[in-house]
């Protein structure tokens, strides 16, 4: 489970003074928190509800397609419920380890959702009893959050209490079985249930936001994922176990006035600097929750109404590169792709008409999505007024101008042919790489070119410690390494599109980037993406320019990250000293052919040729190679030309 800042972040923001409101702020933030909730509350049924159908709406739960629950609750029903012992907790603080807990604990919360579906599914009761002994093991643990959320293992040890990502998903999972079991469940768990949000989630949350003073709750106006996907927590945990509704409405409106923090997170034009992994999970969670407040409202709060949604709404289709394939910048696996579900959603419900993708059959997952997608909801019946097949996807280019991320696409109907997307950017995004002037490249349904994504993470990733992986800093990136100096972090650091020329036959961009290494020695450091869309019959082709000039003689090299087979062209030639370095990259028929060559007041310039696999632990589950292009001598100034063709 994710993590959003690195832990030096964390303590810089706890004692900002910028975190905590001020006095009179917080007082006009309450009074028209609760002058909103005023308003929301009419709308509010009298009895909690969140989203979804209690076991005895026996026409909708014998309807719904369950899949394999059955027999995952059986299976569960024969095998012990996981250990999280406090030496396992505690792992991460004595060596960084994140994975060993956090995979036992969600194998054991896993069966919360399985056993009260194959309950409401089968209304038998043979689950209850095992169902209700897990529920008692959960409210037994000390902690309901990530070690890596907890800093020094405060909330396990009694010392404070905050809500993370986890510990809000629980609750609103703990309250939908609640809701949907009813009195299935005997009064001891449901009391126990209710006890035990009230003082983990509800309380911690309510004294946050009515002080001002959010401390690890820095969330509640964070401007990532957390924001949505705690608030969705929360808020859909109030809905369900909350019997007040002056207090039910209370939520929903303080929630509403959070989402603006959370959006401002993404650029004007929707762009998502966490990467599509995170987009599903960020702005899927304000999806849900943005469903639920117009189920339990009857429509009349509508957050999907609010500003940036289409356009951010619209990233998950615009980032698609090539058929089912997306770049993975940030903290992202290589097969990050957006949620079909949430897909589905989105169009019919923003009526963006992409008639494909409102063909998926939702299934049943947790509890809050299942209640979300899989039953009756804000578009069950409805599909596009005009749908068609056409999408981002069928458009020669995407730009976020915003953000300086541009996609080149081949002509529609062109499977086999190159497609790119390169940024530009800064080194302060939300789970940031120091990738500016970075690309990827697609070709017949593979990526030979690429960022490699993100790392398994430990306790280095969000420490100060992040930019020592090799995935992560821009040593691991199709980017310079100018004397010896990779890229450094911050917002500072940025990629300027200074020239841009689009056409259907060729499409082009120019970014400058000295301030993404901060050497004095660097006069001019430009990098031209130029993708030509050829003629029938012929491969398309990106041209990868960098022009540069140096105060003084200097090194430079660059390189191309993959995680394929590669060779060079003719393997009888020496690797080192070419004045032109020729490769396939890529499966036999999915190869794709790179050229560089470097030149100096039009003097062709040597060039060594290095391949490196990185030694890091990448989502990727395999390490990439690193091939890199340095020029034999240093020197002043030099234009270094990285052409790539389809091998048609």
């Amino acid at each position: 489970m994710p993590k959003r800042f690195f832990l030096l972040s964390i303590i810089t923001l706890l004692f900002s003074p910028s975190l905590y409101a001020q006095p009179d702020e917080v007082v006009i933030r309450n009074q028209r928190i609760e002058k909103r909730a005023a308003e929301i509350v009419r709308f509010l049924p009298e009895k909690p509800f969140c989203v979804g159908n209690p076991i005895t709406d026996r026409n909708i739960w014998e309807t719904i397609p369950h899949g394999n629950i059955i027999k995952l609750a059986e299976n569960a029903l024969k095998t012990p419920i996981p250990e999280l012992p406090e030496s396992l907790y505690k792992e991460y603080y004595r060596n960084g380890n994140r994975k060993n807990y956090q995979n036992v604990r969600s194998h054991k919360y896993r069966r919360l959702a399985v056993f009260v579906l194959a309950e409401c599914i089968e209304n038998k009761g043979r689950f209850i009893v095992s169902l209700e002994e897990l529920i008692r093991s959960i409210c037994a643990e000390p902690s309901w959050t990530l070690p890596a959320h907890d800093l020094g293992a405060a909330v396990y040890d009694g010392k404070a209490i905050h809500v993370d990502l986890v510990s809000a998903d629980t609750s609103v999972e703990l309250g939908l079985a609640v809701t949907w079991l009813g009195d299935k469940l005997s009064p001891e768990i449901r009391k126990l249930i209710r006890d035990n949000v009230e003082r983990r989630t509800f309380q911690p949350y309510e004294q946050a936001v009515k002080s001002g003073n959010n401390g690890r709750n820095w969330w509640i106006v964070g401007n990532n994922n957390w924001n949505s996907v705690c608030h969705a927590g929360v808020v859909g945990a109030a809905l369900t176990l909350i019997d007040d509704p002056v207090r039910r409405a209370w939520y929903v409106a303080a929630s509403e006035k959070f989402m603006e923090h959370f959006f401002s997170g993404f650029t004007p034009d929707g762009y998502c600097s966490e990467g599509i992994g995170y987009w599903n999970y960020g702005f899927g969670h304000f999806v849900e929750l943005a469903e639920i407040v117009y189920q339990v409202t009857g429509g009349n709060v509508d957050f999907l109404t609010m500003p940036k949604v289409r356009n951010c709404a619209l990233f998950g289709f615009r980032m698609e590169v090539a058929s089912g394939l997306f770049a993975a910048f940030a903290d992202c696996s290589v097969d990050a792709k957006p949620n079909a579900s949430l897909l589905k959603y989105l169009s019919r419900r923003l009526e963006f008409g992409f008639a494909e993708y409102e063909k998926y059959q939702d299934k049943l997952s947790n509890l809050k999505a299942t209640g979300v997608f899989c039953f009756p909801n804000s578009v069950t019946n409805k599909t596009s007024e005009v749908s068609s097949n056409l999408t981002p996807l069928n458009e020669l280019r995407t730009e976020f101008s915003d953000a300086g991320v541009l996609i080149f696409r081949p002509r529609s109907g062109e499977t086999k042919q190159l497609a790119v997307v390169c940024k530009g950017g800064h080194n302060a995004e939300h789970h940031n790489h120091n990738d500016i002037g970075s690309f990827t490249v697609m070709y017949a349904g593979a990526v030979p070119i690429l960022d490699p994504g993100g790392e398994v993470y430990t306790h280095r990733t969000f420490s100060g410690k992040r930019y020592d992986s090799n995935l992560l800093n821009s040593f691991g990136h199709p980017v310079p390494v100018i004397n010896g100096q990779l890229q450094k972090t911050g917002r500072n650091a940025n990629g300027k599109v200074i020239a841009k020329t689009f056409s259907d036959g060729k499409d082009s961009c120019t970014i400058d980037y000295v301030s993404a290494y901060g050497l004095k020695e660097i006069k001019k450091l430009e990098r031209t993406f130029e993708f030509t869309r050829a003629e029938s019959g012929k491969p398309n082709s990106l041209t990868v320019t960098d022009t540069i000039e140096f105060n003084s003689a200097s090194t430079f090299e660059t390189a191309l990250l993959t995680y394929e087979s590669w060779e060079k062209q003719n393997n009888t030639v020496e690797q080192n000293n070419e004045n032109q370095i020729d490769l396939f990259i890529g499966a036999e028929n999915k190869k794709i052919h790179v050229v560089i060559t470097a030149t100096s007041n039009e003097k062709q310039l040597p060039i060594n040729l290095e391949s490196l696999e990185i030694n890091e632990d990448a989502l990727a589950k395999k390490k990439p190679t690193r091939l890199s292009f340095k020029l034999k001598t240093p020197i002043t100034n030099a234009q270094i030309i990285t052409k790539i063709t389809g091998n048609l």
